[in-house]
């Protein structure tokens, strides 16, 4: 039989292949390892893994790749004695004997193993697509050879299904070395080198990490989803598509279902795909006796998209684009079929106590009595527990003449429609809540009516409303949400924060963590844990409110918590301090870590996030990732209703981002439609940051004597309150505010009182906001030798810091203004190797940033490619322009910046001379 030599070969690689370096410790050569397998679905990139790393690691292997016809003893033979003839003569220097082709398997193989020397360099025997091979004698025929192969060979098989070698046995006598979908899933690293390959533009973070969420790390999604874009706007746009109902994955998905599945199996495919995570206890429950357990670990080992939760679990979940195509092809069962299955799931469910899935499992079952009797059940429990998108699905689909007959589902509909800040809907509420208060049903939940009547106030910023209908709650007894004594009490530590009385809202709320932690009452917990934080910091106890923070964090995963929504509430709280006291890496991922626990609940509900995101990335100098972020809040902002705490926070960056790009017209639109400032009433850190928005906004537009009026009675109310944060917050724009109106040395005063202040709150973020002026002001305060040792000390480190600044936002400026580069490069008196061997746009980015002082590490971040790719661009660099050394570089690059900063004026914020406001028709 003449062999295929192709088969023998491995793979060609793709144009675009991704170095994962990072699982070089898998591929360790061990005289103990006897077997790797490296074992995922199609797509997963594990051929392409196998033939880049075992070259880039010097290791000595053969191939073979097998097809569904070599599941044959003797053809298969006959490949296996050619790859180990392979491997013997170019790695050992041996010839195999000729054996007779009539022996049976085990023979043959008794006779290749006397042939092969008991010490050799180590070297891999691959077999790829071994999940075509399926007969008894054949996989006999491999677990004899596995336990006799020489200790020199490690035997590396890539299939899509679990191998049927004994794994087991051998994982326990450690001679096994497993590489699965986990650690084959690509990273954020992975996906940053691989854009890096195929796009022209680099998404941001925010879309990479949301992508790899969507896409579970599939590497073939990933492809497809860069292969389909050519800008940042198209890419996010994709991705709001992308799901496994998608005709493109629709198509794959049935191909491999038809080859991998016999019809009974693909029905109980399809009976699963109602379920979001399952056991096979639960599928038992399920299906009841159709010996579900043992199919389904039969599906497990076909190599379908099924994920277990960890390794030792015997829970399972679908890939989740996986579970969308089966969500998608529900209509291969019955409409009286699908309903039968989400019953029987929600009875599995409650019985096995997780009433956020019975309930979901019920809205599918479309049983409106059953779903009413369900929700009124376990409603209280998911209230409780902060699970309201399955509870807000279910009342959705009871639809408004079922609840309002309903105290119960009344009351629960609307703070489930206030909990997502629909507060019309919870006004709609409140108004079937009137109507119907004479009634004896009615009456009996008093307690948890004023409750919800008081949230909504406090809300609505009527904290002088809120207050008593909290305290009457607190003296009724709740009968049907017994969590609403905790809630009414948490209401009260709001109004009087609102109100400006911190020490008491202060103890009120550790009041509430003593009972929360009593009952086990996670999720107000947690809540009381983020209050505490706020009010610490308003009190401009930063580092007291970052110590509670850490509390919540290490009650999040000690009760392992991620999931819960309430999460989010604590990873912004750590963002906005940690952007406060400039460590802006870890500012970061806390923002991106709160965007990730509501990703699914969309854009809208992760603002404050994104809030962040922009501030950092303004911090950065960054430019083009905060008009991302810039973009993304206005969209939320013209979207949704928020309370005026979130809006405040996000007119904020959004007035500094349109200094930084003297948008003079933006700043006066915004002046106009912006919430009215009433600084005789900014009791608390909200209406404060409001009435300074006013300021700032005055400030930019030359109108001074009004701007200062304004932070002047702010002023009066920090003092008065203890609004000790604020009022750090408040100098700095009395400063700003001074020194823009030509008045100097009037504005070194209320600086010195900042950095006093400062010594207590410990703040950095808010004194980097003032951009460009902050260093010359600082300049002139350490003239003055009469500052204390603590103060000066700090003026240093924030000028240091406002310099380093400056000199990254340049940096970026060089990297991404091209008609800037095009006119340096054509200038006489630049260098002449510029000209000669010119530098590629990505090359001018990196010098740029080296410049700035970033490592190899930070560029990499910043350019969203891999540290590898950044080392060869920064080889190309030097090479093009002889450069022995990063000195070098540096001083390259400032010699072309003192070019541009001398002709070109650099992108800062509102200039320090006085700016007279747009006229308008």
């Amino acid at each position: 039989m003449p062999l295929i030599h192709d088969k023998l070969m491995a793979p060609a690689l793709p144009p675009t292949t991704v170095s994962r370096k990072r699982l070089n410790d898998h591929f360790a050569l061990s005289e103990h390892t006897r077997l790797m397998v490296v074992q995922a679905p199609s797509g997963y990139g594990k051929s392409t893994l196998m033939a880049e790393r075992l070259p880039a690691l010097e290791q000595s292997a053969a191939w073979l790749r097998l097809e569904p016809l070599d599941d044959d003893p003797a053809r298969f033979a006959r490949y296996f004695a050619a790859a180990l003839g392979t491997l013997c003569r170019q790695h050992l220097g041996l010839s195999l004997l000729e054996d007779d082709e009539t022996q049976p398997l085990a023979s043959r193989i008794d006779g290749w193993l006397t042939v092969l020397p008991d010490q050799a360099p180590p070297c891999r025997l691959v077999i790829d697509e071994f999940e075509h091979l399926r007969s008894p004698v054949l996989l006999e025929a491999l677990r004899y050879w596995l336990r006799h192969q020489p200790r020199w060979l490690t035997l590396t098989v890539i299939s899509r299904s679990r191998p049927d070698l004994g794994l087991a046995a051998m994982r326990l006598r450690g001679e096994l070395e497993e590489l699965g979908p986990t650690q084959l899933a690509f990273t954020l690293d992975d996906s940053r080198a691989l854009s890096d390959q195929l796009l022209s533009f680099p998404p941001t973070r925010v879309s990479l990490e949301r992508a790899l969420r969507l896409t579970g790390g599939w590497a073939m999604a990933i492809n497809w989803l860069f292969e389909r874009t050519t800008t940042t706007a198209s890419f996010d746009a994709l991705l709001e598509r992308l799901g496994g109902g998608h005709p493109d994955f629709v198509a794959w998905f049935d191909d491999l279902m038809r080859e991998a599945l016999e019809e009974p199996d693909r029905i109980l495919m399809h009976q699963l795909g109602v379920l979001e995570r399952f056991s096979p206890h639960l599928v038992a429950r399920l299906l009841e006796g159709q010996h579900a357990g043992r199919r389904l670990e039969a599906l497990e080992q076909a190599g379908l998209f099924i994920e277990r939760d960890d390794p030792h679990s015997p829970w399972c979940r679908f890939h989740p684009l996986f579970a969308q195509y089966l969500r998608y092809c529900r209509g291969e069962l019955s409409l009286d079929a699908q309903r039968d299955l989400h019953r029987r799931a929600s009875q599995a469910w409650l019985a096995m106590g997780d009433s956020a899935l019975a309930v979901a499992q019920m809205t599918e079952a479309q049983d409106p009595e059953a779903l009413a009797t369900l929700v009124e059940a376990e409603g209280p429990g998911l209230l409780d527990r902060g699970q309201c998108a399955p509870l807000a699905r279910a009342l959705n689909v009871l639809g408004d003449t079922r609840l309002s007959a309903s105290p119960r589902l009344t009351l629960l509909w609307g703070w489930v429609t206030h909990a997502q800040y629909q507060f019309a809907h919870t006004e709609r509420v409140l108004g079937w809540i009137e109507a119907r208060r004479d009634r004896d049903e009615w009456q009996a939940l008093s307690a948890e009516f004023d409750t919800l009547r008081a949230q909504l106030a406090i809300n609505r910023g009527e904290a002088r409303h809120a207050a008593p209908l909290a305290e009457r709650a607190l003296n009724l007894p709740a009968t049907y949400l017994p969590g609403m004594p905790l809630a009414a009490a948490t209401i009260l530590c709001e109004s009087r924060f609102v109100q400006g009385y911190l020490d008491e809202s202060l103890r009120r709320v550790r009041d509430v963590a003593r009972e929360a932690r009593r009952r086990g009452d996670d999720q107000r917990l947690l809540w009381a844990h983020c209050h505490e934080s706020e009010t610490l910091f308003a009190m401009g106890r930063l580092q007291a409110a970052h110590d509670v923070q850490q509390r919540a964090v290490a009650h999040i995963e000690r009760r392992r918590l991620q999931h819960l929504p309430i999460v989010e509430f604590v990873h912004r709280i750590r963002s906005q301090l940690l952007w406060e006291w400039h460590r802006l890496d870890e500012a970061e991922q806390a923002a991106l870590d709160g965007i990730a626990v509501l990703d699914k609940q969309g854009e809208h509900w992760t603002l404050q996030c994104h809030i962040s995101l922009a501030k950092i990335a303004l911090a950065r100098g960054d430019h083009t990732q905060c008009s991302d972020h810039v973009r993304r809040i206005r969209k939320s902002l013209a979207d949704g209703d928020y309370h005026i705490d979130w809006r405040a926070n996000a007119h904020t960056t959004l007035l500094t981002w349109w200094a930084s790009q003297r948008d003079l017209e933006a700043i006066e639109r915004w002046r106009q439609d912006a919430p009215e400032a009433s600084p005789a009433d900014a009791t608390n850190h909200f209406t404060q940051c409001n009435a300074r928005n006013h300021a700032r906004a005055l400030m930019y537009l030359g109108h001074f004597a009004s701007a200062r009026e304004l932070l002047e009675t702010l002023e009066t109310q920090t003092r008065r309150l203890g609004l000790v944060t604020d009022a750090n917050r408040n100098r700095l724009c009395l400063a700003q505010l001074e020194w823009l109106a030509g008045h100097r040395h009037a504005a070194l005063p209320h600086l010195e009182q900042a950095l006093e202040l400062a010594s207590r709150t410990a703040l950095v973020g808010s004194f980097l906001r003032l951009d460009d002026n902050l260093a010359p002001m600082l300049d002139l305060l350490l003239e003055d030798d009469t500052l204390d040792t603590l103060t000066r000390q700090r003026a240093e480190r924030l000028l240091d810091l406002s310099q380093r600044r400056c000199n990254y936002g340049r940096a970026v400026r060089l990297m991404l203004d091209d008609a800037v580069i095009d006119d340096l490069v054509a200038r006489p008196d630049v260098p002449e190797l510029i000209r000669t061997s010119p530098l590629t746009r990505r090359e001018w980015q990196i010098l740029g940033l080296i410049h700035a002082g970033l490592s190899n590490e930070r560029i990499a971040e910043r350019l969203n490619v891999a540290p590898t790719t950044i080392k060869t661009h920064i080889r190309s660099l030097y090479q093009k322009q002889h450069i022995r050394h990063r000195d070098e570089a540096i001083a390259l690059a400032g010699q072309l910046l003192e070019r541009i900063q001398g002709d070109t004026p650099a992108p800062a914020a509102i200039a320090s001379a006085p700016v007279p406001p747009p006229s308008y028709a």
